[in-house]
């Protein structure tokens, strides 16, 4: 069973994503912060994570550095309802394996995990 991690401060886009994948049969872990975040990914090793860019406590940014620095194998899709360029391009430099912006489809994050996964769970 493939784990995922998302790591957002919005609960309702963190409950939407998990009961969407645990029912395609993933085993889906949450965190609404980073420090929270950096302590799942280290714990669990998770496939891949989704990482909100703006967090309470630090930016997503700093996590995604942490996971590819630390678990580069990890796959990483980072996302944010707030378009920085600069953020995107330093998301791209240190690794993100895909971007999308919020709000985004179910559907659309299902076929990003799939190319980045493999189809299924």
């Amino acid at each position: 069973m493939k784990k995922l991690l998302i790591i957002d401060d919005e609960s309702g886009i963190v409950d939407e994503v998990k009961s969407f994948f645990e029912e395609e049969g993933y085993d889906v872990l949450s965190a609404d912060t980073g420090k929270e975040g950096i302590e799942r990914i280290t714990a669990s090793l998770p496939d891949l994570v989704i990482i909100d860019m703006k967090l309470p406590d630090m930016s997503g940014i700093q996590v995604l550095r942490y996971c590819k620095d630390s678990f580069p194998s990890i796959k990483v899709i980072v996302n944010t309802g707030y378009v920085d360029q600069n953020v995107i391009d330093e998301a791209e430099r240190l690794g993100r394996d895909s971007f999308l912006q919020k709000p985004f489809n179910l559907e659309r994050l299902k076929e990003e995990i799939d190319t980045l996964l493999g189809p299924g769970a």
